[in-house]
């Protein structure tokens, strides 16, 4: 979860992806096998802002915030770690990979909150993420 300027780095989600196509979401992915060993889900988190949004993260220090189980729109359990950081100022995020992110953009989370793309367990994320980020 990257901020910058009191606003939060969001993807709407690609039309064809398997799980919440067309909604507002995060960057995200799953572990890859060349990741395993010390500092996997941070070599994932950064790998997968590199594949989707374009943002090298390498010099960039990420917060644990919390993690979760949910189940997929297709019915698959999955386990979520959220990682709090400030973007790096002189990037600008894109959607790298147009396949899963149709596009990205900064809101703050009340924005996020009012967008009807918005799923019901973000702004509550949004909201402790800001909290664990002091802002």
């Amino acid at each position: 979860m990257l901020h910058r300027d009191g606003r939060w780095l969001l993807t709407v989600r690609g039309a064809d992806v398997d799980d919440a196509a067309g909604q507002l979401g995060l960057v995200g992915g799953h572990v890859e096998h060349p990741e395993a060993g010390s500092g996997v889900l941070e070599a994932t988190a950064r790998r997968e802002a590199s594949e989707e949004v374009g943002l090298d993260l390498g010099g960039v220090a990420l917060t644990y915030l919390e993690s979760e189980f949910f189940t997929t729109d297709a019915g698959a359990g999955q386990v979520s770690v959220a990682f709090v950081a400030a973007a790096p100022a002189d990037a600008e995020p894109r959607a790298a990979d147009p396949a899963e992110v149709a596009a990205v953009g900064w809101w703050t989370p009340d924005e996020a909150a009012s967008d009807r793309r918005c799923p019901p367990w973000l702004p509550g994320l949004l909201g402790r993420a800001a909290a664990r980020a002091g802002l």
